[in-house]
């Protein structure tokens, strides 16, 4: 077919309605998409933002309530003896089986004096601790969180927490304190760590010292926050606001950010992102539009009045359905090779992508919620069945029980033969209580040689159904280990709580009936 090129003609008109239609499409989309983009894009960049910022805030808060839980409970074991040797095994058992405090634990006098330091580093025992604002907090019958502190260069930031030891009359007698270095693996490394986008993070700020406590800048840290009226939104933080905007920091880059509240410490975490950044894909939208203009134009000249309709057609669907995806209106799943051309291999690359994709989001989203060593439901995970179990337990009038196990003798193996072989016993251990579990039933490792068993929908002979299974845990034990070829012998400790209230109390309650089995003999369980 020959193409005339005739200005009158017919199929120069077409071409050139055609030029005029490509290229105010694609002016078009690129101005109006623009700003619907950009609202849209802000809007979801900061709702992602504050999801982050509520995640880390309640994990800092949670690692807060252990440490002072933990706090509390040595405390009251201090109150009942005199003794410093007794004190000073007490402190070192504690620290062993829940190194909570990386840098050790102080008790300290009522004139400031530091006593005992677990474990004992040079320059702490005998040191005052008399100006502290936590000591005096402590000292006066309150628990107390203390301003972070550099007391070495190879330990950063270390965070003070205090509680008061009593007699038994109820009168303070001591303080005992508790240093955990902010960037250790089981309390605040993850926030340093984390980046969001290229050059966002993670802020925790203190008002209360108006100081950056932990950040994913670590040049940030410890260091005063800025002047009132240099970052309008931070001075709203500082306030109480808390929530999503759009601000200027004090080097002058705007940025989306998202605020969230940590309670125990009276901070706030700020999740933040510069807003160049967040509208990156925008940006790359507009060149895509302008370079696919250009490239397209020679092509639609020619083939609009032939093929072009027909052609496009299967590349119009998929693209069509993409876009279905990508907003969320139909689900992601692989889209058909219409023919076996330039777009069927697009769209076979886009298959391939997209199942890698939803691969790697079934993993990510598998490690987040499980223990990578026993495969077993993580802390998170069991909480996340602990609360449908207890909205069941309302809503059907049953409860719940919290069986929490700690095992007896599992440091002896790792001193022994090795962590490799310690990881051996913990999924030993995992196989054997997991084995005579229900498949309702839910067994998560919640720290290093810490499980929780979760038993559901418990009826009026629920007493009796947890006995039994808290007597076959005792006795999955029974058989020795072989680990590295050797047996070894291991048993556990459980303590056992049962209701339908909340989960958190009833965690903490079988874990402190678990520390009553131990002090009776180990070896047995013991009720909340």
């Amino acid at each position: 077919m020959k193409l005339s090129v005739i200005p009158s003609s017919l199929t120069s008109r077409l071409i050139l309605l055609g030029i005029v239609l490509l290229l105010t499409g694609a002016l078009g989309r690129t101005v109006l998409l623009s700003d619907y983009l950009r609202d849209d894009l802000q809007k979801q960049t900061a709702e992602q933002l504050l999801a982050i910022a509520n995640y880390v805030a309640q994990d800092i808060e949670r690692d807060l309530a252990d440490r002072q839980s933990l706090l509390e409970r040595i405390a009251g074991n201090l109150g009942r003896v005199t003794s410093p040797a007794e004190r000073y095994a007490l402190l070192g058992q504690a620290q062993n089986l829940n190194p909570l405090f990386s840098q050790g634990m102080l008790l300290v006098d009522r004139d400031g004096r530091v006593s005992l330091d677990y474990p004992v580093l040079p320059g702490r025992s005998g040191s005052s601790l008399a100006d502290r604002a936590y000591f005096k907090t402590a000292l006066a019958g309150k628990a107390s969180i203390g301003q972070p502190f550099i007391d070495a260069p190879a330990t950063g930031a270390i965070l003070p927490m205090a509680v008061p030891v009593r007699d038994a009359n109820g009168l303070v007698t001591k303080v005992l304190v508790g240093y955990s270095a902010l960037h250790s693996a089981n309390f605040m490394a993850a926030l340093y760590a984390t980046r969001i986008g290229n050059s966002g993070g993670l802020l925790l700020v203190s008002p209360e010292y108006r100081l950056f406590i932990a950040a994913s800048d670590e040049g940030k840290v410890l260091r005063p926050t800025p002047a009132d009226g240099v970052n309008p939104m931070h001075d709203r933080a500082m306030r109480g606001f808390r929530g999503t905007g759009i601000t200027v920091n004090a080097a002058g880059i705007e940025e989306i950010a998202a605020t969230a509240s940590v309670p125990s410490g009276n901070w706030f975490v700020v999740a933040r992102l510069p807003t160049k950044e967040a509208l990156a894909p925008l940006e790359r939208l507009r060149s895509f539009i302008l370079k696919n203009t250009a490239i397209i134009l020679p092509a639609f000249i020619v083939f609009m009045i032939i093929v072009m309709r027909s052609m496009l057609r299967p590349l119009m669907e998929t693209a069509r359905r993409a876009d279905l995806m990508t907003l969320g209106e139909i689900p992601l799943a692989t889209l058909p090779v219409a023919r076996k051309d330039e777009v069927g291999h697009l769209t076979g690359a886009f298959n391939r992508m997209l199942s890698k994709l939803l691969e790697s989001r079934a993993e990510l989203a598998h490690m987040a919620h499980h223990d990578p060593l026993t495969g077993l439901p993580n802390r998170k995970l069991l909480a996340d069945r602990m609360s449908q179990a207890l909205a069941r337990a309302q809503r059907n009038r049953t409860r719940i029980a919290i069986l929490f196990l700690d095992l007896d003798g599992f440091k002896p193996i790792n001193d022994r033969f090795g962590h490799e072989a310690g990881d051996q016993a913990l999924v030993e251990v995992a196989r054997r209580v997991g084995g005579m579990l229900r498949q309702e039933d839910t067994l998560a490792r919640i720290g290093g040689d810490e499980f929780v068993i979760l038993l559901s929908d418990l009826a009026e002979n629920a007493e009796r159904v947890v006995a039994k299974v808290a007597e076959k845990c005792l006795s999955v034990f029974e058989p020795d280990f072989v680990i590295g070829g050797q047996s070894c012998r291991l048993s556990t400790s459980i303590g056992i709580a049962l209701g339908d209230a909340d989960g958190d109390q009833l965690l903490i309650a079988a874990d402190q009936a678990m520390y009553r089995a131990k002090e009776q003999g180990r070896g047995r369980y013991c009720w909340a």
